[in-house]
């Protein structure tokens, strides 16, 4: 099920892919997280330059805080505990969202 849109008032797991190439996985509902895996395809043609980045606590589950903006077509905007502190608030921004799908039969992480 392709979704154009996601707020911090839907629920349920889904995957959602950018330009870059990263692939996520975020949880909403109860317990948001958010966990951003390797790039498994080629960039888009505007990022292939860019290199492939590696952030902060990648491949791990990370406390979603808020999502500022999550539209395919459009850079995501989402707040999260990295740290873990129950504290700090990092902001993350991506590159455009590409697509946006519901997980049928989410994993637990």
């Amino acid at each position: 099920m392709l979704i154009e849109e996601l707020t911090g008032a839907d629920t349920g797991t889904f995957a959602f892919r950018t330009s870059t190439g990263s692939l996520y996985r975020i949880a909403l509902g109860d317990s948001p997280s958010l966990t951003r895996l390797p790039a498994d395809q080629d960039p888009e043609a505007a990022y292939r330059m860019a290199g492939v980045s590696v952030l902060r606590r990648d491949i791990q589950k990370i406390l979603l805080l808020g999502i500022g903006k999550l539209k395919v077509g459009e850079r995501a905007i989402l707040f999260l505990d990295i740290v873990g502190d129950g504290i700090t608030v990092t902001r993350r921004d991506t590159s455009e969202v590409l697509s946006i799908h519901l997980l049928k039969n989410p994993r637990p992480n």
